[in-house]
């Protein structure tokens, strides 16, 4: 997998974070998770 640097609010890393945190997940694949999730709502798979 390829390293990104992404800028995001800190409000919105800290609640990231905590998902992450309540999921067992790290905070890429909480990320990551997500972006999927949006895709698959536009009908994006991937």
């Amino acid at each position: 997998m390829k390293v990104k640097t992404l800028r995001m609010p800190e409000k919105l890393e800290k609640i990231l974070e905590e998902k992450a945190k309540e999921e067992c997940r790290s905070f890429s694949a909480e990320v990551i998770k997500r972006v999927l999730d949006s895709l698959m709502r536009e009908g994006i798979t991937v």
